[in-house]
């Protein structure tokens, strides 16, 4: 077998495989075997690589960040690090393996491979960008000199200890193995980390292991030998020390610090992560005494007498653990305690968010993420939930990709959903975890999955929750739905572990309403609130909440089905012998698996049914759609707060990550955790939540409402249920949403599960704070309607040159486009008008208030005879004149197909109007007329549309330049009031009164918001 075969496996496992957190370690500890560095083996790596797409993303980095390399080993570990960052998202760097002076040395190989396994960046980490490393990564989290029993009979939650370790120094990886005072200077140090879940205990062994390669940190060892506990209690056969250090680390089986003479074991770290994932027994009849490092030994007995001192006494152990496993070797074994307390102090977090949301695709910060930072910062510093939960490393993670989800989708990137970041976050920090009590595993590790626990107990509460419209939870509440009925022994035990390890992990005591003022007891709410509606989703799509006839079904089922089988065989051989038909009646034993088939898939109708109700609940159809609900819950509401009651909280989120759990990559991390929803279970919930989404769809929904189930569609991730669904809808209307790169890619992406020949009515977009850049995502949508409006946005000249290539698209269905309240002026125009000569589709063009001036209106007139198709064109409230505007009219009297055109809230004189109206007319008799609409009256009558223009201008008011609408809204009265003293006829002085009342509404209205300081009345 080919040497290098070892790396690339490795190489492409951490490509695909299971992620970090204390897996990660695991994996780290094993590393690639020897290298031989020849042309041969050169050639075998870059095919390999150019299969896998992995060479040409190696070039280009190349050629992006080039590396200065050296003919003699010169460099220092820094500046490898430094050189093999640039390769993170490939996880290879070919400088470590070719070089022109090999490295001969041992320990100098081990530190090669060491930091080349333990910068390899899980998959998780690869949605930031890529350009982050370890070190850029890395805040160090707060680390106390602490001892367990301080904490006896109260609690060693991070959370409720805040006040005791804030104030206490925090120790550096120098001072953790410095000698106390009455230390024996001849023995090595035991020194053992613990935390709570998520606190950062592997991160900071990651990291220390790579300081330690580049000789940042812990010089005075000269060799670190990182193992994982999970690995070492798999190995069934006895092995020594050395044999054991040999077998993951090739290169050292002949080092002579392992050997026990001279005290050289002094210069050695061993570091064993996860130590509660391995059975120790520390009693002498059950572990033999054992100082010979060449004796094989159990991988158990081997780690007793390390942290004995039988065992190369001189070497130091550094031992990491969670909570519920701190007892396990006595303290007599243990030199000093350590805890890892997280991120107590918002500074630590801060420095978190930013060494992560700043640098987006290795540019400067932009103005987006250094809001995002302020705005965090500043929720952060209220003493909100929000800043408790982020004392966990863990929780300040999901809040980062939460909000580069949100805030920086990327088109070229992965498709990303909120459900498979809430998915992956279980897999950081549970992956692969199963109960264990004093390290021992039961052989039914499918029963035992931590994560499955999680879901049974903290799942069920959460469900609870939902179903009561609560979330917060008394001390009973979680003893009845965590603690359970009376359980055996076996299961008693493995709770006492789940409380101590995990149950703090995901409830947090209440900042707000904490504490029923009646009854003074304390209340507990989920860290983030959206956890709550995971784990509850979870739970009801895994089955768990079951009714007493579905469990009865079950049962009965099992049991008669099993007879009916053993039954049916015995008969078979009976009736060849005594051929009675008799013996078909116990044929009705095949009904009760069949009875509960049914009963099953009408739960699965059930959880279908749930989905639509909660997705389409009338209270909830004025709240904000979902995803600025989960901004809000990260960054807060900044402003007048509403006054919302606990109960009356939505759960909007919950039906959402129910689609979302269904999509086969998030069932696949799922099943790595030990949580396995059938490939069946999801085809019935299919077919019933089609007819559902399908028969709400036909209603008309708010657009808040409506961008949900985008969203749902968008997390379901299965484009033929997406495609049959839209069929039933005509019309998207997301006005007044505020549209954020990931609802543009939401809607792009549903709307291109359809056919080419599907095409909405209407896509409205008006008001929903559009830039270019947005307009750029939002392409493929473009292609599915019929009308798009794009009004009130913040599209400027450069957008018109996307628009125009969107109507030179042979393939384009656009008849109408409304670009009302964009400032495109006149160069955007000028780019707009070039798509006129090769455009078919387009009907009705508005370009009302987007700063065209008299040179854009003739340059309209002389291009508008290119295009044979365009029936109405609106150039209201702009800059245009009257000889403009006559020159504009007569180019649309000469048009074959423009009928109306609308020039009202221009820069026109009373002449140039009456003029505009005798040139709408026919130049000869057979002619065509072209409907001018320039003002409220025409001449001394009344124009025949009158109502649509106060009716528009009516509607922008108060968003428009209030000055110069009632400068127009005055000379409409005047020439009302002109008009109205032509007439005898009380009937035609009623009409002009009628419509000066409505003029004179309209400026009330408008002079009323300018005395209380409503509307914008900037544009």
């Amino acid at each position: 077998m080919c040497p290098m075969s070892g790396v690339i496996n490795n190489v492409k496992m951490w490509r695909f495989g299971k992620p970090s957190g204390a897996e990660v370690l695991r994996r780290c500890q094993g590393p690639p075997k020897d290298v031989i560095c020849t042309r041969a083996l050169q050639k075998t790596i870059n095919l390999r690589l150019q299969s896998d797409g992995i060479y040409g993303s190696l070039k280009a980095r190349r050629y992006s960040f080039p590396i200065k390399m050296t003919g003699s080993y010169k460099n220092t570990w820094k500046e490898k690090r430094t050189s093999m960052y640039y390769y993170s998202i490939s996880g290879f760097n070919p400088s470590f393996f070719y070089s022109n002076e090999p490295v001969t040395d041992p320990i100098e190989i081990h530190k090669q491979k060491l930091a080349l396994w333990f910068n390899h960046l899980p998959q998780e980490e690869r949605q930031f960008g890529g350009y982050f490393s370890p070190e850029t990564m890395h805040v160090e989290p707060r680390i106390l000199e602490r001892h367990p029993d301080k904490d006896r009979g109260l609690s060693v939650n991070l959370f409720k200890t805040k006040t005791n370790v804030s104030t206490c120094p925090s120790l550096s990886m120098e001072q953790l193995f410095e000698p106390g005072p009455n230390g024996n200077m001849a023995r090595g140090l035991n020194v053992l980390l613990y935390g709570a879940v998520g606190t950062g205990k592997s991160t900071v062994v990651r990291k220390l292991v790579l300081d330690w390669c580049d000789g940042s940190v812990l010089s005075q060892f000269k060799l670190v030998l990182p193992f994982s506990c999970e690995d070492l209690s798999h190995l069934s056969k006895p092995t020594s020390l050395r044999d054991l250090v040999g077998r993951k680390y090739m290169h050292l089986r002949k080092t002579p610090y392992l050997s026990g003479d001279n005290d050289m074991a002094k210069d050695v770290l061993f570091i064993l992560n996860g130590m509660e994932k391995m059975k120790l027994d520390f009693r002498i009849g059950s572990t033999e005494l054992c100082s010979d490092p060449n004796e094989a030994l159990p991988s158990g007995a081997v780690v007793v007498n390390l942290l004995r001192k039988y065992l190369l006494p001189e070497a130091s152990i550094l031992l990491t653990t969670r909570l519920s496993a701190v007892d396990r070797v006595p303290k007599k074994y243990i030199n000093r305690y350590v805890q890892v307390c997280g991120f107590n102090d918002p500074d630590r977090q801060r420095a978190y968010f930013t060494s992560r949301l700043l640098l987006q695709n290795g540019e400067k910060p932009g103005k987006t993420a250094e809001t995002l930072i302020e705005m965090l910062y500043l929720n952060l510093q209220r003493e909100s939930q929000l800043a408790t939960a982020c004392f966990l490393p863990s929780y300040c993670w999901l809040t980062c990709a939460t909000l580069h989800l949100l805030h920086f989708t990327d088109v070229k990137a992965p498709i990303r959903t909120l459900t498979g970041i809430y998915t992956s976050f279980m897999r950081l920090n549970f992956g692969g975890e199963v109960i264990t009590v004093d390290g021992n595993v039961s052989s039914q590790e499918q029963e035992n999955s931590l994560m499955l626990y999680v879901v049974r107990t903290v799942g069920q509460l959460a469900f609870d929750g939902i179903t009561n419209k609560r979330t917060s939870f008394s001390a009973e509440e979680l003893e009845q739905w965590v603690g359970g009925k009376t359980k055996t022994d076996e299961e008693l035990r493995q709770l006492a572990v789940f409380r101590t390890d995990v149950l703090d992990f995901f409830l947090v005591p209440c900042n707000d309403h904490g504490t029923n003022l009646e009854s003074g007891e304390r209340r507990y709410a989920f860290a983030v609130p959206a956890m709550q509606e995971y784990l509850a989703a979870l739970y009801v799509v895994l089955g768990e909440n079951k009714s007493v006839l579905e469990k009865l079904t079950r049962q009965v089922s099992e049991v008669f089905g099993q007879a009916s089988e053993d039954i049916t065989s015995l008969l078979s051989i009976l009736s060849k012998v005594i051929p009675f038909r008799i013996f078909a009646i116990f044929n009705l034993l095949k009904l009760f698996p069949k009875l509960f088939e049914r009963v099953n898939s009408h739960s699965k109708g059930r959880i279908a049914s749930t989905m639509a109700a909660e997705m389409f609940r009338s209270e909830d159809s004025f709240n904000e759609d979902i995803l600025d609900q989960v901004e809000q819950s990260l960054l807060g509401v900044h402003g007048p707060q509403p006054q919302q009651e606990t109960y009356t909280r939505a759960f909007e989120l919950y039906p959402i990550f129910m689609g979302g759990l269904l999509h086969y990559g998030n069932r696949r991390l799922l099943d790595q955790l030990g949580c396995n929803i059938k490939s069946q279970t999801v085809a019935q919930i299919t077919r019933a939540l089609k007819k559902h989404l399908i028969k709400e769809s036909h209603k008309k929904q708010p657009p808040e409402e409506l961008m949900d189930l985008l969203v749902l569609l968008y997390e379901f991730q299965n484009p033929r249920l997406t495609a049959e669904v839209l069929q039933s809808i005509k019309t998207i209307n997301l006005s007044t949403v505020r549209m954020t790169p990931l609802k543009c890619f939401v809607l792009s992406t549903v709307l291109g599960c359809t056919r080419s020949s599907f095409h909405l009515d209407e896509l409205n977009l008006s008001s929903c704070h559009i830039t270019p850049e947005l307009l750029q995502m939002l392409w493929p949508a473009f292609n599915h309607t019929c009308i798009l409006n794009l009004q009130f946005n913040s599209l400027g000249p450069e957008s018109c040159i996307l628009l125009r290539d969107l109507l030179l698209e042979p393939n384009c269905t656009i008849k109408s486009l409304e670009l009302c309240d964009n400032y495109l002026s006149d160069t955007g125009i000028s780019h707009l008008l070039d798509a006129l000569s090769g455009n078919h589709s387009l009907q009705q063009l508005s370009l009302m208030h987007t700063g065209l001036g008299d040179s854009s209106a003739q340059l309209l007139a002389e291009r508008l005879g290119q295009h044979d198709r365009l029936k109405e064109l609106n150039v209201a409230y702009n800059n245009i004149g009257d000889s403009a505007a006559l020159k504009l009219v007569d180019a649309c009297r000469e048009h074959p197909s423009i009928h109306t055109v609308h020039l009202y809230l221009n820069q026109l004189t009373d002449v140039g109007k009456q003029s505009l109206y005798e040139h709408g007319y026919p130049r000869v008799k057979e002619g065509r007329r072209v409907k001018v609409l320039a003002s409220v009256t025409e001449g001394s009558k009344i124009s025949e549309d009158w109502h649509p223009i106060l009716n528009v201008i009516g509607k922008n008011s108060l968003s428009w330049e209030r000055k110069r609408v009632r400068e127009q809204l005055l000379v409409f009265l005047k020439d009302l009031e002109w008009g109205r003293k032509q007439h005898p006829s009380f009937w035609k002085k009623l009409h002009f009164r009628r419509v000066e009342s409505v003029v004179r509404q309209t400026l009330r209205i408008l002079e009323k918001s300018s005395d209380t300081g409503t509307g914008t009345g900037t544009k």
